[in-house]
């Protein structure tokens, strides 16, 4: 039997509604007007998640959080440097890394084993075909923050993170 919009109806109404209304509570550092500063804090967000995260035993939310970190460090990058429309969003997660890539920010190689690592690694521990372990989650989190680091170092932008 089929799930029924009786079954969910005032649930999804409510969601619908406080996606299409305002003035409600907004995450506290996001506030900016900026689109490439909305995606190095998202980014933040994300990295300060996954610790938290892996702390508690999430391992699968961890890993996706790290690799969310990456692509929104990249895209930060795209925005500022003015290569990515932010009215245009990537068609995919590894959009970023590869229009990185295009524009001579990250090596090819660097992209590829980005890009394979992605492919090979969220995707499969997102849906379950692989295991989540605190390794894997740790060495995503390290990269990810590596890469942050990075890019925040290259871009001169330390003072709008919000780590």
């Amino acid at each position: 039997m089929p799930l029924t919009l009786d079954d969910i109806e005032p649930e999804l109404s409510n969601a619908e509604t406080a996606f299409r209304h305002g003035d409600q509570d907004a995450e506290a550092g996001l506030d900016v007007s900026d689109a490439g500063l909305v995606q190095l804090r998202k980014a933040c967000r994300s990295l300060s998640g996954a610790d938290q995260l892996l702390a508690d035993g999430y391992y699968t939310l961890a890993i996706d959080a790290g690799f969310t970190s990456i692509e929104k460090t990249f895209l930060f990058w795209l925005i500022a440097d003015g290569h990515q429309d932010p009215a245009n969003p990537p068609q995919s997660h590894t959009t970023a890394i590869n229009r990185s890539a295009d524009v001579g920010f990250v090596s090819p190689e660097v992209a590829a084993r980005l890009e394979d690592l992605w492919r090979d690694n969220r995707a499969q521990t997102y849906y379950q075909s692989s295991l989540a372990t605190r390794e894997r989650a740790e060495t995503i989190l390290a990269l990810a923050t590596s890469i942050h680091s990075q890019v925040l170092h290259l871009a001169g932008q330390h003072h709008e993170c919000i780590c």
